[in-house]
This record gives structure tokens, C-alpha cells and sequence, in this order.
């Protein structure tokens, strides 16, 4: 029996759920695995729904078990490409070929399929972890193995990474998917055994907690799930090493970059770490912008709207949430931002060039690429934390057909160019490492404040821009 068979019954509302809480389901109870998920091809088509050949023709009959997994894949692929809020049954059924009724027959509802997509992401991440730290006693190759073990799920199952990522920030918030939380707090505990005996061992950082170092790999190696969506290919193995290498030795060459302690930077943290990829905790940060005394109409809606896309995501919110948050009625909301998708457009081009324009001033005032880049990570921590927008970049919501595709990639590409051309200008005058891969470089860094960021927030540290310096350019590992 699957998992959602046994929780599907459980009312989300009403007085029934105090028998849900009297008698809590588990996971392990009766759960049984099911066939791997296929990887979705580039087109859906009905040949695609019958064979991974094509072969199969129309008419050949299909095993139960082996239609459900088709049905999954192409769940999985339009929740990874639309969001699950905005995919219907209807949607599911179109795509697998099949009447909305005959889906009921293999699932209950659509939650039913994000519940086996997800378990099954987690149940192979668990697998792939625990060979990961069984086969090695030397910490860093540990945390290189986890990473490599992510990298590798993340490209054999694309899509339900990309679903398990975003949606799991959101559920395991939720009494419902308790479970999530479980198996998340199981997953992490491996990373943070990892770092933990590298702390111990003298080979990280001694002012550096070992959750810190947890956190800052495992979300980095989850997030790079969106680096498929946009069409970055990377391998593994070279992708894992070059991650490792990075944040345990920092890009600066020794004597570049003057590292301070890190004592007085998580002095009131709170040492844990509830995971990374598939993480309860990675809570995107609520937006800093929610005074609306002296705004008028139009500002308002942007500051409720920025609040909900960041606590609940762009597909969930919907039109009439945004007026009452801002205290307008919800027919005025057309006439002052035309639809939803364009109000979205607005402020992720707002936000992009806000970014581009405070990265042309950091340049302008930096003394050198060492000080530039500590620029560019302070901006990109605070303006992470203060728009409420940026959940739709982080939880990759923002690859909607509606957006104007080429406005933001110019905007996305200039940012890009900017971070790119002050590490190279740091390996052409010698203050960062020859070895160091500018693109990659500066993809990862961005990466790895825009997943985690939010989470150090919420642990208490006083100073997370100085926390992302310090580990970027001077690194985790110990000083030598």
C-alpha cells in the first residue's frame, strides 16, 4: 500500500482531524516501493505514455503498475514546468491521453501523485546518502560523496527533484506531511555526522558550527535542480569536486582576503539545520517591505502581493488574496495592474534591475575584485530578504509562457556578466585561485545564498552577508 492510500482518507479540515492527530500515520507503515520513476522525454506524446521506445501501439495493453508510473511522469512533468497549485486532473489526463475518470482509477486525487512522486525522490536520496558516508572515513570526501549523490538524482529524475524542492518547503509545514519533516530531518542528519567529524578532526573550521557547513552544501547541491530547468548541463562527478573544493578552501588566494572570526558573526544562532534540498525549514524570507501607511493603491498591491508570493508562491496566490491584503476591491485590481502574470512581470523586472543597478555602483566603489564581489554577495543577501518576489525565481516559478521571456533573460543576463567579470578580473590579478571556473564559480555562489540564505535567517545569525563572504572567499575548511 502506498502512502497516499493510507492518508488520503485524512480530512485536512473540520473535526475529524482530531482523530487524525489521535491516530497519526507514519511512514514505513505498509508503505510499499514502487517502480522508479522513468525520466520524462523533452515531448510528451502518446507514444511516450505507452513505451519509453515508442513501440508499443495504440491499443497494446499496459500493466497497472506500469500506466501509474506513466501517469506520474507526466504529472511530475507538468507540476515541475507549471507548478503543482496551477496543474489540474484535467491537465494530468490530457497529457497521459486518458479521461479524467479513468485517472481516479489509479490515483484519488492529484495530491495522491505528488505524495508518490515525493516519496519516492526522498526514499532514493536516503539510498543514495547512506552509500555515500558508508564507503569513506575522511569528512570532505563524505560531503563530496553527498553532494555527487545529489547531482546524480537530481539528473536521473529532473522533474521530481524540481517538484520535491519546491513543494516541499511548503508541505512540510504542514500537520499532513509530517512525514516529509521525518525523512528530511533523516537525510540531513547524515550531512551534518559528515561535517560534524570534520569539525571534530580539525579539518574544518573550528568557529564554523558543522550544521553551518551541512546546510550550505546540501541546499546548494538541491538547487541546482533549476540549473537543468534552463537548460545548464553539468556532470556530476566534476560538478561535485569543483563545489567541495570551493567552499572548503574560498576562491581568495591566501593573504587576499583578511578572514575574520566567525565567533561574533553566529554568536546568536541557533546551531541546526533541518535540511537543505527537500527542507521544512527553507522558508523563503518573508519580505522586510510591509509598512503601507502614505502608500497609494498601486504600492500597496505590490507590497501584499510581494508578502504572498513569498509565503505561499505565485500559483497559489490568487487575485482576490491580493486585494484584500492591500486593502483595495478586487475590481479595482485590474485597472491598476491588468492581470496577475503582469503584475509578476513588473516586479521581476523591478527587482532584476534594482540588483543590476546596485551591482554597477558596488563595481564603481569596490577597491578591487575582492572587495566587489564581497559587495555583490552583501546586495544579493539583502535584496534576497527583502522582496518578496524572489521566491518565484528561487522556487522557479518564474518559467511561466506568460512572463516576457526576453526582457527578464537580458536583465537575468546582465546580473549574470556582472558577477562573471568580477571573479575573472580576481584570477587575471591573482587574488583568487587560477583553478577556479569564473561561470561556474559565480553560479554556485548565487546559488548557494539565494537556497540558504533564508534559512540562516531564520537560525538567528545577526549577519548573513558577512557569513556568505567569509565562507566565499576565505572558504570553510581550516586555516592552514
Amino acid at each position: 500500500m502506498r502512502f497516499y492510500d493510507l492518508v488520503k482518507d485524512i480530512p485536512a479540515h473540520g473535526t475529524a482531524r482530531r482523530r487524525y492527530r489521535q491516530a497519526p500515520v507514519r511512514p514505513g507503515d505498509g508503505i510499499r516501493r514502487s517502480t522508479p520513476l522513468p525520466r520524462a522525454p523533452r515531448t510528451i506524446t502518446l507514444s511516450s505514455v505507452n513505451s519509453e521506445t515508442g513501440e508499443n501501439p495504440r491499443g497494446a495493453r499496459v500493466r497497472p503498475s506500469d500506466r501509474r508510473s506513466q501517469i506520474l511522469r507526466h504529472a511530475g512533468a507538468l507540476f515541475a514546468r507549471q507548478g503543482y497549485g496551477a496543474t489540474t486532473v484535467r491537465q494530468i489526463a490530457d497529457a497521459a491521453e486518458l479521461l479524467s475518470g479513468s485517472l481516479y482509477h489509479h490515483f484519488p486525487s492529484k495530491e495522491a501523485m505528488l505524495l508518490d512522486i515525493m516519496e519516492d525522490v526522498i526514499a532514493d536520496a536516503l539510498r543514495r546518502y547512506r552509500a555515500a558516508v558508508r564507503t569513506t572515513t575522511d569528512p570532505v570526501v563524505a560531503l563530496r560523496n553527498l553532494v555527487r549523490g545529489t547531482l546524480a538524482l537530481i539528473q536521473a529524475n529532473p522533474d521530481g527533484t524540481i517538484v520535491s524542492v519546491g513543494e516541499g518547503r511548503r508541505l512540510a509545514r504542514t500537520e499532513r506531511f509530517f512525514w516529509l519533516a521525518e525523512r528530511t530531518a533523516e537525510a540531513s542528519g547524515l550531512w551534518v555526522e559528515a561535517a560534524r567529524d570534520g569539525w571534530e578532526k580539525g579539518v574544518f573550521r573550528p568557529d564554523l558550527p558543522p550544521e553551518v557547513v551541512a546546510h550550505l552544501l546540501q541546499s546548494t547541491a538541491w538547487s541546482m535542480a533549476q540549473w537543468l530547468r534552463s537548460g545548464r548541463v553539468f556532470d556530476p562527478d566534476e560538478a561535485a569536486d569543483r563545489i567541495v573544493d570551493g567552499f572548503v578552501r574560498g576562491i581568495a588566494v591566501p593573504g587576499a582576503y583578511q578572514s575574520r572570526d566567525l565567533g561574533a558573526v553566529l554568536a546568536a544562532a541557533r546551531p541546526s539545520c533541518p535540511g537543505g534540498g527537500i527542507d521544512p525549514a527553507l522558508l523563503v524570507p518573508v519580505p522586510a517591505r510591509i509598512v503601507f501607511e502614505g502608500s497609494d493603491a498601486r504600492t500597496r498591491i505590490m507590497i501584499a502581493a510581494s508578502g504572498l508570493f513569498a509565503q505561499q508562491g505565485f500559483a497559489r496566490t490568487t487575485t482576490r488574496q491580493i486585494a484584500e491584503a492591500a486593502g483595495v476591491p478586487v475590481g479595482s485590481l485590474a485597472h491598476h495592474i491588468g492581470s496577475k502574470e503582469r503584475l509578476i512581470s513588473e516586479m521581476l523586472a523591478e527587482f532584476l534591475d534594482e540588483l543590476r543597478t546596485g551591482f554597477a555602483k558596488d563595481a564603481a566603489d569596490a577597491a578591487g575584485p575582492v572587495e566587489q564581489v564581497g559587495a555583490f554577495i552583501v546586495r544579493t543577501v539583502r535584496m534576497l530578504a527583502e522582496h518578496g518576489v524572489a521566491s518565484v525565481i528561487q522556487l522557479n516559478e518564474s518559467a511561466m509562457q506568460e512572463l516576457p521571456r526576453r526582457e527578464l533573460d537580458a536583465l537575468f543576463g546582465h546580473v549574470s556578466r556582472t558577477w562573471h567579470g568580477a571573479v575573472e578580473d580576481g584570477i587575471r590579478a591573482g587574488v583568487f585561485r587560477a583553478e577556479v571556473d569564473p561561470d561556474f564559480a559565480h553560479r554556485v555562489i548565487r546559488t548557494a545564498i539565494s537556497a540558504g540564505s533564508g534559512v540562516y535567517q531564520a537560525m538567528g545569525v545577526p549577519d548573513v552577508p558577512g557569513l556568505y563572504q567569509e565562507i566565499v572567499l576565505a572558504g570553510v575548511g581550516a586555516r592552514r
